[in-house]
């Protein structure tokens, strides 16, 4: 068994994180420990960064539901 995760594992867990699938799940799949799927995930997943013309980005996570303005 490799150490490192192939492309094919990490294609896994996209679709297994679109499918909601916990990271113990995803890893019993994969024969790896639920903490190296978190820190995989952690490492390479990024916020897609999009917003309506003519207004600025806003970061906030809780932008939606956000009282504080």
């Amino acid at each position: 068994m490799s150490k490192f995760l192939s492309y094919e594992d990490r294609m896994i867990i996209a679709q297994r994180l679109q499918e909601n699938a916990s990271f113990g799940a995803i890893g019993k799949e994969l024969g790896k420990d639920r903490t190296t799927i978190a820190k995989e995930i952690k490492k390479y997943s990024y916020d897609k960064k999009s917003g309506r013309p003519g207004y600025p980005y806003n970061p906030c996570k809780f932008r939606a539901t956000c009282k504080a303005k």
